[in-house]
């Protein structure tokens, strides 16, 4: 089983761009974290009135993820993006993932 983090989020108007190149550094540097399995950057949907964009990572464990989340270059990433987004619109949602068979 692995341990699964989205993310997700409404920027404020006109830091779409900022908030999709906080998005890629971080997917960049979770890439290089151990545990890390794969993730995906989520993008708003044509024609989504709510503008959300995001991050999908799948962990070995919750260990690995919490590990990464609480560096200092992450931290302060994730600090950075929070003054892009909507109040209250940033949420974060934790799964146990079991693989499709």
């Amino acid at each position: 089983m692995a341990y699964v983090r989205i993310s997700y989020m409404t920027p404020k108007a006109g830091q779409e761009r900022r908030l999709e190149e906080l998005l890629d550094k971080l997917s960049a540097f979770y890439v290089a974290e151990g545990g890390y399995i794969s993730g995906y950057h989520l993008r708003p949907h044509e024609g989504d009135p709510n503008r959300r964009m995001g991050r999908f990572g799948v962990w070995e464990s919750e260990a690995h993820a919490v590990h990464a989340a609480q560096t200092e270059h992450a931290l302060a990433l994730r600090a950075e993006l929070l003054r892009l987004v909507d109040e209250d619109s940033h949420q974060e949602l934790s799964f146990i993932g079991e693989q499709d068979r």
